[in-house]
């Protein structure tokens, strides 16, 4: 299985674990351990120290400030990573053979073919070294853009053209496949959608539940909007707002109570145990989706057509906040939402991942 596992991100992780989950029902998965460059101790460090929007000196100083947070993150989620997956040897995938030709080989999910956070068509991610007779796939992987340049669309093909079926997790990357000639593509939902629902109960089965009612900030981009909104909504409730903090020493909004690198399990526990949850993450929503919480969800500065889509694929669109829209005139998060719809969505994209992944590796799960 050849997915992200490497950056310091907790959908990342979790749609890993997810997949291994999904994976399990048909044999035993292996996950790829690759770490890309930019990833690598060294790497993270000679992006800091390149910046050429600082001089060297400022350069070297806000890395060595960065350093502890780094150096947590990177303890935070590998350790998770080798308690959840069984790991591989990525040599064969970045160098060439030999490869088990009874193996069945997978890539996905998540932003595997995005080729501007790559650095360019990643080998591992393409699968390009595998040999063309062996059987490959890929389960609901993503370019992570709605369109991509020809130049490497012309250098995608080839490598694409090899794979027994495709699918992929937004129906943007149909028609990146479509135009490029293969017609085959399928959409179908991110993992954490399409796994267990239990899993997630049993990955925070060992955090406590917190006792105190909340408002749950989980925030990628800065947004004061989102804060606001949630200190209102906390208010009206008479219950407190607290955030999930990725770096110690960024200030904390007034008036919120950080949670501070959780790990994965706290994480997913937060999501569990809040009231309501305000969010411009789409793994973010697929969480608020999951243990039916209802969700008060801003648009992020980029790729927010995964946002649209999840809201949309579950009957949730008005769950969406518009950018010129008053804080003070959001209500949505009193408005009812239709869980029992919501739960039949998630029956129907779970019966056709489990169709597609049967077709493909020819096992009843």
């Amino acid at each position: 299985m050849s997915t992200i596992i490497d950056s310091y991100n907790y959908g990342t992780v979790l749609q890993a674990v997810a997949t291994r989950d999904v994976l399990s029902e048909y044999g035993k998965p292996y996950f790829i351990d690759y770490c890309r460059p930019d990833w690598t101790s060294i790497g993270l460090r000679q992006i800091y120290l390149r910046d050429k929007h600082h001089n060297p000196a400022i350069n070297l100083l806000r890395y060595c400030v960065a350093f502890p947070n780094l150096r947590k993150n990177k303890y935070i989620f590998r350790s998770f990573v080798e308690r959840q997956l069984d790991l591989v040897d990525s040599t064969p995938y970045l160098e060439g053979g030999p490869f088990d030709a009874n193996a069945i080989y997978c890539v996905g999910s998540d932003q595997t073919w995005n080729e501007e956070l790559n650095k360019g068509i990643d080998p591992v991610y393409t699968l390009m070294h595998v040999p063309q007779y062996m059987k490959k796939f890929s389960f609901s992987a993503s370019f992570g853009r709605p369109s991509i340049p020809d130049r490497e669309a012309t250098m995608m093909k080839p490598l694409l053209e090899q794979f027994t079926a495709i699918s992929v997790r937004e129906s943007s990357s149909v028609k990146i496949l479509n135009d490029m000639g293969i017609k085959t593509g399928v959409a179908l939902k991110d993992p954490v959608l399409l796994c267990r629902p239990q899993l997630w109960h049993e990955l925070s089965e060992n955090v406590a539940e917190m006792s105190q009612s909340y408002v749950l900030i989980y925030m990628l981009n800065e947004n004061p909007r989102m804060v606001e909104y949630a200190r209102l909504l906390a208010s009206s409730e008479r219950i407190t707002v607290r955030i999930i903090r990725f770096n110690r020493t960024k200030p904390v909004p007034s008036g919120c109570e950080p949670i501070y690198q959780p790990s994965p399990e706290q994480w997913v526990a937060c999501f569990r145990d809040a009231k309501y949850i305000v969010t411009d993450s789409f793994h973010g929503t697929c969480f608020s989706i999951l243990f039916q919480k209802p969700m008060i969800v801003f648009n992020p500065p980029r790729y927010s057509i995964r946002l649209s889509d999840v809201l949309k694929d579950f009957g949730l669109t008005e769950r969406r906040v518009a950018d010129d829209e008053s804080i003070s005139k959001i209500s949505i998060a009193s408005d009812p939402i239709d869980w029992n719809h919501v739960n039949n969505a998630m029956s129907v994209f779970q019966t056709q991942a489990r169709n597609f992944l049967k077709s493909v590796i020819n096992i009843e799960p």
